[in-house]
């Protein structure tokens, strides 16, 4: 009877415990499924890097440009091919910039800058960006002891020196490929400067790049030369950063020779540790640093420069070279960029009136030290230094607009063809932007998910797209560019058919997509929307 008993009460439990499981059961479901779930609401669109109003203008100014056929230099007009107004610096910044805003903006919508940084490296390689160096390669009579010019002319722009060319090809191949994984540089012949129909250089990536690197490891020096004779220390940040690209695709150790030039430029003082401030060149006849503290060429042009100097007369130290130098070596060497980081800006900036902080004037490159110095400031992460560089540079040059482009006039005195350019880097660069673009550029899986395709640009204009992986959530901003009503549509790739995708525009959900690969979206252009499609 006991037993009996026992087995009743058993069973009764039994009984109650299915019941309360199948009543439980929705609910269990219900929770199983929310917890896998992204709560789109939850997806703050303000979180993610956007492209600023400014940056936008100026973005949309060096797209069309980029966009000029390749033997048009419109817009780029240049003094001569010897100094920064170059075009070689000109298409090198800009596609910094577009790398830039590629990377920290628009990483999950290639489709907009990628053709238009080929067509910087592809107009990069037209003879009139190059041919200046079978000029320059006979010597530079200022920078040679004897005041002569030694050299027999060479054509070939990237075999021997030169570096403030090849550094920029190579690295503005470093970031197209590291950006968007074509690999079209790797193979033969892909690299080519033609002097004429019958006389042609091929290259290609990897060889481009052992020039430079073989050059590096066993000059005595262990820095590259720009003009000959002469080695500047923000030219040479270059190779060294299309090194650190070429290693990552190709897993290779050509940073090896980043040590050997670390050494020299330690050695010779390229920045000076009691100074802090960064040396206008090295002499390697001379075997001579040329700055403030030494401010003489061991040639006949001493007899005007020292005394010009000595007298502070004139000033070598530089806010350009500071910048220029300092924000690119702060992607490889950044503790030791940040220690001279606090004292450069002490010497370089006179004060803040207005919210615009003002730059000591410099004889090296005084239409640039605004550019380059914010630009170092960006990297850094001292924001508020930048910004104060960005407004002087906006009350006193004069940016203008046109059909929501921007850009900074280059016929006045203050400005010249760079002077924008580097502005534009300074606002697309966030707080350690160029360190993470070569310490981490996009790894395999950044190829593989959600990406935005088709945008009508300009007629509409994306101020971000981020594909967060951890949220499995895109993340796009749209705004009117060429048109202002109506609406557009842009798709969506790489979408896993298998999984559903919440989509919403301005917090409020507008439909789920499944079974799809790609979606349609349209968003109105009657003003700025967000739009987040999260995976459920």
């Amino acid at each position: 009877m006991i037993w009996k008993r026992g087995m009743d009460m058993t069973g009764s439990r039994i009984k109650y415990t299915v019941i309360f499981l199948l009543l439980l059961a929705p609910a269990v479901i219900l929770w199983s499924a929310e917890a896998g779930k992204t709560n789109n609401a939850a997806i703050s669109p303000s979180s993610y890097p956007e492209i600023g109003a400014a940056e936008l203008g100026q973005l949309r100014w060096s797209l069309q440009v980029a966009d000029q056929p390749l033997s048009d230099f419109t817009n780029m007009e240049a003094i001569d091919q010897f100094g920064m107004t170059a075009y070689r610096y000109y298409l090198a910044f800009t596609a910094y910039f577009l790398a830039a805003e590629q990377y920290h903006k628009l990483p999950a919508c290639p489709e907009i800058i990628a053709p238009r940084m080929d067509r910087l490296i592809r107009k990069m390689r037209e003879k009139p960006v190059w041919e200046v160096w079978a000029e320059t390669s006979r010597g530079v009579i200022f920078l040679e002891p004897r005041m002569n010019r030694p050299y027999p002319s060479e054509r070939d722009p990237v075999k021997y020196r030169n570096i403030m060319y090849s550094g920029h090809v190579g690295h503005m191949i470093g970031l197209y490929e590291t950006l968007y994984r074509d690999m079209k540089y790797d193979q033969p012949g892909s690299i080519v400067f033609a002097w004429s129909d019958d006389e042609r250089y091929e290259y290609d990536y990897g060889k481009l790049n052992r020039v430079m690197y073989d050059q590096m490891m066993n000059l005595p020096s262990h820095c590259i030369e720009c003009e000959p004779n002469a080695c500047f220390p923000e030219c040479n940040q270059h190779p060294i950063l299309s090194f650190m690209l070429y290693d990552f695709l190709h897993h290779t150790d050509q940073m090896e020779a980043s040590k050997p030039f670390l050494d020299f430029f330690l050695k010779k003082r390229m920045i000076d540790p009691a100074t802090h401030a960064t040396a206008s060149l090295y002499l390697i006849k001379q075997d001579l640093t040329v700055s403030m503290q030494n401010p003489r060429y061991k040639n006949a042009a001493d007899l005007v420069t020292v005394p010009v100097f000595k007298l502070g007369l004139a000033n070598l130290d530089s806010a350009s070279a500071d910048g220029w130098t300092g924000a690119f070596m702060h992607a490889w060497q950044p503790e030791y960029i940040e220690r001279h980081y606090p004292y450069q800006k002490a010497n370089n900036l006179k004060g803040v009136k207005d919210g615009a902080a003002e730059v000591a004037d410099t004889i090296w490159e005084p239409q640039l030290r605004y550019g380059f110095f914010a630009m170092l400031a960006a990297e850094i992460g001292d924001t508020e230094t930048r910004d104060q560089l960005l407004k002087y540079a906006d009350d006193n040059y004069g940016p203008v607009w046109a059909d929501g482009a921007m850009h900074y006039p280059y016929d006045k005195p203050k400005c010249n063809n760079l002077t924008g350019v580097l502005l534009a880097l300074a606002r697309a660069l966030p707080a350690n932007g160029l360190k993470a673009m070569h310490n981490r550029p996009f790894d395999g899986a950044h190829f593989t998910g959600p990406v935005v395709s088709g945008v009508d640009f300009p007629k509409a204009v994306l101020r971000r797209a981020v594909y967060d992986p951890e949220k499995k959530a895109l993340i796009v901003t749209t705004e009117p560019g060429a048109a202002t009503a109506g609406s557009t549509t842009f798709q969506v790739k790489r979408l896993d058919p298998g999984k559903s995708y919440a989509l919403t525009m301005d917090g409020k959900q507008v439909k789920i997509i499944q079974g799809q690969d790609s979606a349609k979206i349209e968003a109105p252009l009657d003003g700025r929307h967000d739009i987040v499609i999260a995976e459920q």
